[in-house]
C-alpha cells in the first residue's frame, strides 16, 4: 500500500520538507511517483524505517522497591541496587525507581500512584520488581491488567513458585494475619 508524503512524514516523526530533503540526499527515497510527480512510499518501507528505529532505541523501563516497616530501609535500598543491577544487564534504560514504606494492602501509597501515573504518561516498556508481591499483597491482576492497555509489562526478577488455588488461598490469609497482626506493634 503506496501513502502521500505528509502520512509518511508523520510516521518518520518529520515534516514533509525533511522527507524532500532526504530525497535529495538520497537517504530515503520515495517508492514511487504519480503523474502528477507526487511522491507515494510504501507502508511497508516505512513499517521497516520504524523497526529499525525500535532496534536503535534504548528500553525504557521503571522499578518498583517496597518495605513493610521503616526498620527494614537496609532491604529497600538493597531491592534498588537488584533493581540496577538487573535493568543493567538486560541492557535497559531505568528511568526511575520509585519505592513505598507501607503494607502492601495499603491502597494509597504515593510510590506506587506515582509510577501508575508514570506508566499512563510515558507508557514504558516494563516495571521492574523484585517480586510481584512488592507491588502489592492482592489484586495484582488489577495492576497487570491497567499496565497492559499502555503496552507495559511488569517483570518479576524472582519468579515465585507455582502454587495451586489452595496454596495460594494459604499465603493470601498468612499475609493479612501479619500485617494485622504488625499494626498494633507500629
Amino acid at each position: 500500500m503506496l501513502v502521500r508524503i505528509g502520512i509518511a512524514a508523520k510516521m518518520q516523526g518529520v515534516s514533509a520538507s525533511t522527507l524532500r530533503r532526504w530525497e535529495k540526499e538520497e537517504k530515503f527515497l520515495p517508492t514511487q511517483r504519480t503523474r502528477g510527480r507526487h511522491r507515494r512510499y510504501a507502508l511497508v518501507q516505512q513499517m521497516n524505517q520504524e523497526k529499525g528505529r525500535e532496534k536503535k532505541q534504548e528500553k525504557v523501563v521503571l522499578g518498583y522497591a517496597r518495605v513493610s516497616a521503616t526498620k527494614q530501609r537496609k532491604e529497600l535500598l538493597n531491592q534498588q541496587k537488584q533493581l540496577q543491577n538487573f535493568a543493567k544487564q538486560q541492557g535497559w534504560k531505568l528511568q526511575h525507581i520509585y519505592f513505598g514504606i507501607a503494607s502492601g494492602m495499603n491502597e494509597q501509597r504515593k510510590g506506587l500512584q506515582r509510577l501508575l501515573d508514570k506508566v499512563a504518561t510515558t507508557q514504558p516498556f516494563a516495571i521492574i520488581c523484585t517480586y510481584e508481591d512488592r507491588l502489592a499483597r492482592f489484586e495484582t491482576k488489577v495492576i497487570n491488567h491497567y499496565c497492559q492497555t499502555f503496552s507495559t509489562t511488569i517483570i518479576a526478577m524472582h519468579k515465585q513458585l507455582h502454587m495451586n488455588k489452595e496454596e495460594r488461598l494459604v499465603e493470601d490469609m498468612i499475609a493479612l494475619v501479619t500485617s494485622f497482626a504488625g499494626r498494633p506493634h507500629r
